[in-house]
Order: structure tokens, then C-alpha cells, then sequence
């Protein structure tokens, strides 16, 4: 009677587990909406009242950028050095982007993404330069 309760009680935990677990895209909008979130408190650094939103809005942005780096440097087959070169070479320009376009349209709006697209170039090129050290 005891083997039963405990195979039931494993039952109950993998349901509990399954139900637990997200799709790719559940937690793809789940990180889109904290970034939304993150940018959009950032842009109170614009206002005269709210200003010290930006703080956690900024942080949140770096945060996101950190974890989006370690995704797509994490998975590289046997850490081969060229794959991690031709990823590295998709997230420069994007970085590249996110610093200039701002100061070349010259809208307020778009100047948090400044600082992020300089953190996510200093992120990525800190995350190859680990892993080449590892490889």
C-alpha cells in the first residue's frame, strides 16, 4: 500500500512539473514583456516627477541583455570557436544599430537604447573573449 502511495506521489510531482514548464514561445513573451516593461520605465528619465523609475528600468534592460548574451553564446557545438565567431559577428551590428540610430534621428525616445546597445556590445565581446579562454 505504501509502494502505491509513493508511486502516486511521483505521479502528482511529474504533473505538477509538466504543468510548470513553458513553451519557447510562452517564455519568449514573457521576456518581451519585461524588456517593454524595463524600456518604458526607463523612459521616465525623461520626466521632472518620475526620473528614478529609469533606475530600474535601466537595470532591467542590462539584465535582459546579459541573459539574451548568455543565450546565444551558451550553446555552441564542443564550443568551436568559428560558430562562436560567426554569432558574435550578428550581435555587433545590432549593438552597432541600437548606439547610432538613436544619435542620427535624434529622438528622446530612443536614447535608453544608447546605453544598451553599448552594454550589449561590452556583454558579447566579454562573453566570446570567456569563451575563447575556455575552448
Amino acid at each position: 500500500m505504501s509502494e502505491s502511495s509513493a508511486a502516486a506521489g511521483q505521479t502528482d510531482k511529474r504533473r505538477r512539473k509538466a504543468r510548470r514548464e513553458r513553451t519557447p514561445l510562452q517564455r519568449a513573451l514573457i521576456w518581451v514583456f519585461i524588456v517593454l516593461v524595463s524600456y518604458g520605465l526607463t523612459l521616465t528619465v525623461i520626466s521632472d516627477t518620475f526620473f528614478w523609475f529609469a533606475i530600474p528600468g535601466l537595470l532591467g534592460l542590462l539584465t535582459a541583455v546579459m541573459l539574451a548574451m548568455h543565450a546565444v553564446f551558451r550553446r555552441s557545438p564542443e564550443d568551436d570557436f568559428k560558430v562562436l565567431l560567426k554569432r558574435y559577428a550578428a550581435v555587433v551590428p545590432v549593438a552597432v544599430a541600437m548606439v547610432a540610430v538613436p544619435m542620427m534621428v535624434d529622438v528622446r525616445y530612443l536614447y535608453p537604447l544608447v546605453g544598451t546597445g553599448m552594454m550589449t556590445f561590452i556583454v558579447a565581446t566579454k562573453t566570446l573573449l570567456d569563451r575563447r579562454r575556455v575552448a
